[in-house]
């Protein structure tokens, strides 16, 4: 007899996954051990599964028992007995790892365990790969079992293996609405109750950086499923982690769920004898009051996990401070110049006094003291930290004193330094991480926006595994291990991290160092053999690796500017601060390579959220004043990745645009934006976009869109795209750049002083601007000359074209009207211009001819019956040759 069979208290992933192993094993009687979860029970009472009764069981006549959803005998209650009988045997089906108790492992002759969203994801390959068929309803029980385990897919466990079961159970029928009936459940009045009983009843502990929810609840009325009312208690209040132990008649029910792989509820619960995974596990307890299992719960998340957050994990440094015999009207300056609210003030011998804010500024200058010594303003009842403070408290004084702004300091307090701060932001971050609404506010300073929903931590290690190739992903481990050893923090930022999460290949590593990034740059090219390049008046450098790889390494930055479209002056400052400092949200994004953190993704500003919108966003409303070459940037990424622009961002372009700044901009900075838009695969739409805008005038003020500037740009696309598939067969490759082709398009409807006080504007280099004139002011009489009637041959067209740059050339390809003048230089580009005569000056002179002019004229008219096809071997020019000597 074989039997299938699941854990106690059983679960739609259990049950489902004993219906789909009776498809493997046909025959084989189904039976749950003892009990299931009230959900279960339910549609049990509708939908008959053919399960035999448990008191039908004869255990002495099993031969094979199939166990899914679980392999620990504990949890198998009456046949727990047949895991060591002699002759039973035992094959196993699981998605949960394996236990760390001290129990006897069992030892099943068929094992498989495999890290999925649900087992019935391992059944449901199987049936498909057997070619085993699944009736309607079967493929419905299937589903709700596969639904429910990963959240409808949605779970974090979830995998792209959960994903293809789904659609292959929904191409056997699946019935949707069954699946969303059953598993849709309402809390009823008592629900209700004991979820109420555990909110007054928990307590917050801040552990590795999350909210664990831990509750316990005496509510003796209750006899349903208690996992509904925790996984709904934990998404009401945004927790990470909820551990709830409830006293039920003769035992204590303790449920966990996590949102986070790091609280691994699974292993937690497993002190308690009970099993599950890393975002769902339970345990019944017997003999334990309910006093007890909360002690020995919170000690085991102290000993499990890292300690409470202290002052020193929230808080930002390095800090901006004022001397104290700075006056006012300077630290007023200050505040704008780093965009603050407060500013610490110190003194000669850099200890804290006090702290000054901007509205005692404000208040100040408006009674006319702008020269009086801040000294006389500061602030000296302020709460204030030590570093290892615990967070709690921080959290409670600044609520209760309602101080937006504490200063972390060490030593006496008449000799105290400043080493951090802690602002509102970061309190609100390291409190609700995963739950803010994003933050619209556009302020800047010590107190910038807030972050948004997908500001959660994220851990993204598996995801660098699978899409970094080529040592990359061991180059960021190395990189993180050295930091470790350095004592700096160190992170990867920018369009890396964004690519990375679109699924874009990117080679370019920016590493950003809170710290000393020259020091780390040396280290690092140290180690791995490289050589490096520092720029101190930047705190930046790039490391050129032994392979060729090339790694920018930066120390973390802010930066002001001294008026509008100046370059930025930077100084050394935090992580945080130096991502606001970026052009869009989506380039905010960071990961962290610190081994104990390594892979987890750092996102202030929302950039996760505007990638899953497919926005592009600035930080704040002065992005655009201070460095108006964002523009040109934001619809370079718009149009590249397909997003669209931010209504608030759209409006901020247009008030630029009015403002007229981009005159103010120098011209190597608007050309180099300008090459980069025009180096774009498909950069007519942003040209258009530019059009829109009214930005075609910054190049030049007589520069518009037409059709007729719109059907060129087209040509040129076209004729770029068959260059660079034919020029991967000539022998030199692509030579053009085709940016430079499209600048010349560009400039072509201008007249000729137009197009020269362009080039003068944009500071274009002398070798491209030669080409530029070339292709604006020859391109017309070329085509005119190719076009005359008669027809040029292809000699007369060789002399016509030769001499011109591949980007003129393209040019003369895109303008020309007629397939004959376009298959003149077609053929120029990629077979003439390498034609030669077979003959040389040598062989001239072996056939009687005496040096001098007549050597080249000689020579032209070889090529010239080349071209034309009048000879086509060696020995037929050398007759030509003959003839034209003797003539």
């Amino acid at each position: 007899m074989e039997l299938i069979t699941t854990h106690l208290n059983a679960d739609f992933d259990g049950l489902a996954s004993m219906v789909a192993a009776r498809k493997l094993y046909p025959g084989a009687t189904l039976a749950l051990p003892a009990g299931a979860q009230e959900t279960v029970r339910s549609f049990l009472a509708v939908h008959d599964l053919g399960l035999a009764r448990l008191k039908d069981v004869d255990c002495s006549q099993i031969t094979k028992l199939i166990l899914v959803d679980t392999h620990e005998p504990s949890r198998l209650g009456p046949f727990k007995d047949l895991c060591g009988r002699p002759g039973v045997s035992i094959h196993v089906y699981d998605h949960h790892p394996a236990a760390s108790s001290d129990a006897p492992p069992l030892r099943p002759d068929l094992s498989v365990v495999e890290a999925v969203g649900a087992t019935t994801t391992i059944l449901i390959e199987r049936l498909h790969a057997q070619g085993l068929p699944l009736s309607p309803f079967e493929a419905t029980v299937l589903a709700i079992g596969l639904y429910e385990e990963t959240g409808s897919l949605a779970y974090a466990s979830t995998t792209p293996r959960d994903l293809d079961a789904a659609s292959f159970v929904l191409r056997a029928g699946a019935d949707l609405n069954l699946v969303s009936d059953t598993l849709r459940r309402h809390l009823d009045p008592d629900q209700i109750a004991i979820l109420n009983d555990l909110l007054q009843n928990g307590e917050t502990h801040y552990v590795e950086g999350r909210k664990v929810f831990l509750s316990t609840s005496t509510f003796d009325r209750y006899r349903g499923d208690l996992a509904e009312v925790v996984h709904k208690l934990a998404e009401m209040e945004g927790l990470d982690a909820v551990l709830a132990a409830v006293a039920m008649e003769e035992k204590v029910e303790i449920i966990g769920r996590s949102r986070r792989p790091e609280i691994d509820v699974g292993r937690i619960l497993e002190e308690f004898g009970g099993g599950g995974h890393a975002e769902a596990a339970a345990a019944s307890v017997k003999g334990r009051t309910l006093v007890e299992i909360r002690e020995r719960l919170t000690q085991v998340l102290v000993e499990r996990f890292r300690p409470t957050l202290l002052a020193q994990d929230v808080m930002t440094r390095p800090v901006k401070a004022a001397g104290e015999e700075a006056t006012v009207l300077d630290v007023e300056g200050l505040m704008t110049k780093y965009g603050v609210n407060v500013l610490p003030v110190l003194d000669a011998r850099e200890r804290f006094r006090g702290l000054m804010t901007r509205e005692i500024v404000q208040k100040a200058l408006f009674h006319g003291l702008a020269k009086s010594p801040v000294r006389e303003f500061v602030q000296t009842e302020q709460y204030r930290a030590a570093p290892e403070t615990p967070f709690h408290e921080v959290e409670q004084q600044m609520i209760e004193r309602n101080q937006r702004f504490v200063p972390v300091v060490t030593g006496p307090a008449a000799f105290a330094k400043v080493v951090g701060v802690i602002t509102r932001t970061d309190l609100l971050r390291a409190m609700h991480d995963d739950v803010l609404a994003a933050a619209r506010a556009r302020t800047k300073g010590q107190e910038e926006p807030g972050p948004s929903p997908y500001a959660r931590r994220r851990n993204v290690r598996s995801l660098m595994q699978e899409r970094l190739k080529g040592g990359l992903y061991r180059l960021l481990e190395e990189a993180g291990r050295l930091a470790d050893r350095l004592g700096l923090s160190v992170y990867v930022v920018g369009g890396f991290v964004r690519d990375l999460l679109m699924g874009i290949e990117n080679l370019d590593v920016d590493l950003v160092i809170e710290g000393d990034g020259i020091a780390f740059a040396r280290a690092l090219a140290k180690q791995t053999g490289g050589q490096v390049k520092a720029h101190d008046r930047f705190g930046t450098a790039f490391v050129i690796l032994s392979d060729g790889r090339k790694v920018d390494v930066a120390t973390a930055r802010t930066e002001y500017y001294e008026y509008p479209t100046a370059l930025p002056t930077v100084e050394q400052s935090s992580i945080k601060k130096d991502l606001y400092r970026r052009d869009f949200t989506i380039n905010t994004l960071a990961i962290r390579l610190n081994q104990r953190a390594f892979g987890e993704l750092v996102d202030f500003y929302g950039g996760q959220r505007d990638l899953h919108e497919r926005a592009i966003r600035v930080l704040h409303g002065l992005s655009f004043v201070e460095d108006p070459t964002r523009v040109f940037r934001a619809i370079r990424f718009e149009h590249r990745f397909g997003f669209r622009l931010g209504k608030e961002t759209l409006a901020l372009i247009k008030g630029a645009v009015k403002m007229d700044l981009f005159h103010r901009l120098s011209g190597h900075r608007l050309l180099e934006e300008l090459r980069l838009l025009l180096s774009e695969m498909k950069p007519l739409p942003a040209l258009r976009r530019l059009a829109d805008l009214d930005l075609l005038r910054f190049i030049h003020p007589r520069l518009t869109w037409s059709a007729r500037l719109a059907s060129l740009m087209q040509a040129v696309e076209d004729t770029l795209d068959w260059y660079k598939i034919a020029a991967l067969d000539w022998p030199e490759g692509p030579a053009a750049k085709p940016w430079v082709v499209y600048l010349m398009a560009l400039l072509e409807p201008l007249p000729a002083r137009a197009v020269e006080d362009t080039l003068t504007r944009l500071a274009v280099p002398a070798s491209v601007a030669q080409a530029v004139r070339a292709g604006c002011f020859t391109a017309n009489g070329t085509l005119r000359r190719l076009a005359a009637r008669p027809a040029p041959g292809p000699a007369q067209a060789y002399h016509l074209l030769v001499g011109l740059s591949d980007e003129t050339l393209l040019l003369v390809l895109a303008k020309a009207k007629t397939e004959s003048v376009k298959r003149l230089v077609v053929s120029f580009l990629a077979v003439d211009r390498r034609i030669k005569p077979a003959l040389t000056g040598a062989d001239l002179k072996a056939l009687g001819l005496k040096p001098g002019p007549r050597y080249r004229q000689i020579l032209k008219r070889l090529l010239d019956a080349r071209l034309n096809g009048d000879v086509r071997t060696a020995e037929e020019e050398r007759a030509l040759a003959r003839r034209l000597i003797s003539a």
